[in-house]
């Protein structure tokens, strides 16, 4: 992303969680307040009724359901274990790359004792704190942690903050290892394992080569990659399963369970009739800190 402008892609993700919540009756991963963290450009895309039908029936459909489904169901997947740590008693929970997820305003009456960082540029999260000022009042246990990944490490930005290093704390990196080049990721995943405690958990996606995939999944990745590049955005991060299984162990952590798109597929949509299902070009993973 460009210095002074907030991310494209985090823009883009919570329109797409808006439409879920608006086209399906039963959204893949409900969040009422999606619409409002979008601009007025998106707003205006997902109100025109011309549009939206647009969506629906042209030749993109497909790559736009697997898109969707991609967006939606990591957040899901995320939360899953967010609620089942937090009903533990974990009171830290570390959004790296929180983008315009809105988490803040869905959890804060229920959860008002947790403690909830937001690491992020600091473009973006100008944009963020503005659209939540407009909507009212920021949460009181909400902290936002200015990073810019590629120039500055993530324990010395949450050494800034009032996070507690020694407090078991659950994470999640969503939509953002795909525009970041594989080595900093492996280097952000050692640098994070330094500065949490053992038994907090980390949940993340992450791209697997397009020369795995086949068909419409590889075009679609390959179209997909065009047009993140046209938003300055470009997917550069792609993993081998087993190779960032092993990599993960030597870095200090545990891998308690990595799903495949036909993983969450069978997890999340078997249920529904209408034929969606998770592209097979990125995976959930969740590890465990030891």
């Amino acid at each position: 992303m460009k210095t002074g402008r907030a991310s494209n892609t985090a823009q883009a993700a919570a329109a797409i969680c808006a439409y879920d919540n608006l086209s399906n009756q039963r959204p893949l991963f409900h969040d009422a307040y999606a619409i409002n963290m979008t601009s007025p450009a998106w707003r205006f895309i997902l109100s025109n009724k011309a549009l939206m039908r647009l969506l629906k029936t042209s030749p993109v459909r497909h790559a736009w359901d697997l898109l969707v489904t991609q967006v939606a169901l990591r957040s899901a997947y995320s939360e899953d274990w967010l609620y089942e740590a937090l009903d533990r008693g974990v009171k830290q929970y570390v959004m790296i790359g929180a983008g315009l997820d809105s988490f803040a305003l869905r959890a804060v009456a229920k959860y008002p004792d947790v403690k909830i960082y937001e690491v992020d540029h600091p473009d973006t999260q100008a944009l963020k704190i503005k659209i939540l000022s407009e909507h009212g009042k920021i949460p009181e246990n909400v902290e936002f942690v200015p990073i810019n990944f590629e120039q500055e490490k993530l324990s010395e930005a949450l050494g800034k903050s009032s996070y507690d290093a020694n407090q078991i704390a659950h994470f999640s990196w969503l939509g953002t290892t795909h525009y970041l080049k594989p080595e900093t990721t492996l280097s952000t995943l050692k640098d994070l394992a330094s500065c949490a405690a053992t038994d907090s958990e980390l949940v993340f996606d992450y791209s697997v080569p397009y020369q795995n995939l086949q068909g419409i999944e590889r075009l679609g990745t390959m179209l997909l990659s065009q047009v993140t590049h046209l938003l300055n955005e470009p997917i550069i991060g792609f993993f081998n399963t087993q190779q960032l299984h092993d990599l993960m162990w030597d870095l200090g952590y545990l891998v308690m369970e990595d799903l495949s798109g036909k993983d969450i597929t069978e997890h999340y949509l078997a249920w529904r009739k209408n034929g969606m299902r998770h592209t097979d070009a990125a995976h959930l993973i969740r590890l465990q800190f030891i």
